[in-house]
């Protein structure tokens, strides 16, 4: 949160030209936010981004994000434009001999429709969680109007013995005090968390897409050239879910070899970078029971102090009465 504060103006004219093509990237929170019921918005959202892009295996060792999350030097800004300058793209730092798995378009689209019905559930999940707070947050201002309603004279002038509507109006200022801190856990323990998860599908979602279209798009041109062109009149059909073998290169014409051999070295290294974040995102929702256990466990002290409340004032009451 700090470093949000503190340098939210170098992160907006930096991070967001900060792109990775083939790693589980989330969206940043618009830019402008003209209204100030967003701003909380915007601060978890881009909270949100820095806690996926620093705990990524690849991402979080970037120089630029550890340049943004460590540097504490007066040239800070200066120091991320130069990282981000000197950042080369992760294929052009591939090692030429690195192993790199057979493409299959099938599977990748496999594994984005496997997490979108994820994404659907948790959505749901949290939309359902949300309306709960919603209703909790207006406890507080109900509390209020209750308490000023029981001490108002209109009432009081009716009773010779006002006690009753005096301890009652004071267990509605600890009811108050309870539900103020009770959406608070919450929103930390269980709404932040669930945002996390839906923000790393989504993001794993738009990858495999981005992904799926370009290797799609290197088959074409791969079969454009080792047809001669012919083969690039197909348009966006797809024929094959494979894409070109490495090995192939050596069938096509010697100036288009190398050609292909990119194309096919770039085609599957996406596809394993797709594999890669695929098992980053399912790890990421090994987290849900856990958030789920923060819930029923933060439920389970709330009613305990509401029952604590409402307890003291029926014994206060009942020997009052007795």
């Amino acid at each position: 949160v700090r470093i949000i504060i503190n340098r939210q103006a170098i992160l907006n004219d930096l991070f967001y030209s900060f792109t990775t093509p083939h790693r589980l990237l989330p969206a940043l929170p618009p830019k402008q936010l003209m209204l100030d019921s967003l701003l909380e918005e915007r601060r978890r959202g881009l909270q949100t981004w820095l806690i996926i892009v620093s705990l990524h295996p690849v991402l979080g060792s970037s120089p630029i994000v550890s340049t943004f999350l460590r540097d504490t030097t007066t040239d800070h800004q200066y120091r991320l434009r130069v990282a981000y300058e000197k950042q080369m793209d992760e294929l052009v730092r591939l090692r030429p001999d690195a192993t790199l798995p057979e493409v299959d378009v099938d599977t990748l689209a496999e594994s984005r429709t496997r997490l979108r019905r994820v994404q659907h559930s948790i959505g749901r999940l949290k939309q359902l969680f949300d309306r709960r707070l919603c209703h909790s947050k207006c406890q507080p201002t109900e509390c209020a109007e209750i308490e000023g309603i029981l001490r108002s004279r209109d009432l009081r002038d009716v009773f010779n013995e006002d006690g009753t509507l005096e301890d009652m109006s004071t267990g509605e200022q600890l009811v108050a005090k309870q539900y103020e801190r009770y959406v608070q856990v919450q929103q930390r323990a269980v709404s932040e968390r669930l945002d996390v998860l839906l923000e790393v599908l989504h993001a794993h979602s738009d990858l495999c897409e981005r992904i799926e279209k370009s290797i799609i798009a290197d088959q074409q041109r791969a079969l454009g050239k080792a047809t001669g062109g012919v083969g690039s009149s197909s348009g966006n059909v797809r024929t094959k879910t494979k894409a070109p073998s490495i090995h192939q290169s050596t069938a096509t014409p010697q100036h288009d070899a190398s050609d292909f051999k990119h194309l096919a070295r770039r085609s599957a290294f996406a596809f394993s970078c797709a594999q890669a974040e695929t098992l980053l995102a399912e790890r990421y929702l090994q987290s849900l029971p856990s958030i789920l256990l923060s819930y029923a466990h933060e439920e389970q002290q709330h009613h305990q102090k509401m029952s604590k409340i409402w307890h003291r004032l029926v014994v206060s009451e009942s020997s009052r009465l007795d």
